[in-house]
């Protein structure tokens, strides 16, 4: 079975600097700390978009810099808060296709994991289209009968949240060559700073909160307002044609009640 980290929206800034009154480069620290702590074997960690917030190279390098102490391969996506090109001169060894997008393909002994580049320069709004589009098809060709799972920052199906105008562009495109392919399990999305799961047609997904700020439940039009927590990351259990995905929050109010081994309705100790 495979373990694989999903961390997303995390924004980061130069150090000291903040978002919406959070510091997201503490944030992520307090991220690897966990992961360290609760999944230190996990055999892949998934960056799932808008790694920076500004963004600039300097950004790039500190964010870098905060996943270093990890010892698991790292896979990223680029969001909209990210800059292609940038991010690619800060770290050149980042898997791209051919035509330079940052996305790439894993086979491994549990399924096949895709990680889809829908970037598009100057815009908030997803694009997966032309020649993304073909490796799409080309990847889920050779991926066969294996089980396949998506990763990608943009969704290209509706949350029902205020952001779905920033959603994926023409995202019937997409449907039609994973609905062609017929191996495509799951797919995980970042963006909407909002953990929410559904189906789109017969395919099921889900989308993290994030690590930096939350919107804040709202699905009217108007843009919402914003909550400092929980700072989420996704563990991700893969078996072959099974999987389930855990939400740790890493500001959990709640207090840890050990487990006595007595009837839950004996008291607790204070």
């Amino acid at each position: 079975m495979m373990k694989v980290v999903l961390i997303t929206d995390t924004h980061v800034t130069v150090r000291g600097e903040k978002v919406r009154g959070i510091d997201p480069v503490e944030r992520l620290d307090a991220c690897v700390r966990a992961i360290q702590r609760l999944v230190p074997d996990a055999d892949l960690c998934v960056m799932m978009g808008d790694n920076v917030d500004t963004p600039s190279e300097q950004e790039y390098r500190t964010f870098l810099q905060c996943l270093s102490p990890l010892k698991m391969p790292i896979r990223y996506l680029i969001g909209n808060h990210d800059d292609r090109d940038m991010f690619v001169r800060v770290s050149p060894n980042l898997p791209r296709d051919r035509d330079g997008h940052v996305q790439s393909m894993l086979q491994t002994k549990d399924g096949v994991f895709l990680f889809l580049d829908t970037g598009k320069s100057g815009e908030h709004y997803g694009d997966y289209s032309g020649v993304k589009l073909v490796w799409l098809k080309e990847q889920l060709q050779l991926a066969g009968s294996r089980p396949v799972y998506v990763f990608m920052h943009h969704p290209p199906f509706r949350t029902g949240f205020w952001n779905d105008h920033s959603m994926v562009r023409e995202p019937e495109k997409i449907l039609e060559v994973i609905s062609e392919a017929g191996n495509v399990r799951h797919i995980f999305v970042g963006h909407t700073h909002r953990a929410t799961s559904g189906s789109w047609k017969e395919i099921t997904w889900t989308a993290l909160h994030g690590t930096c700020y939350e919107n804040d439940f709202e699905l009217l039009p108007a843009k919402p307002n914003y909550r400092g927590g929980p700072a989420q990351i996704g563990i991700l259990l893969v078996d072959g044609e099974e999987s389930a995905l855990h939400f740790h929050d890493i500001l959990d109010p709640y207090p840890l009640i050990a487990y006595s081994g007595k009837s839950n309705r004996e008291p607790q100790p204070a």
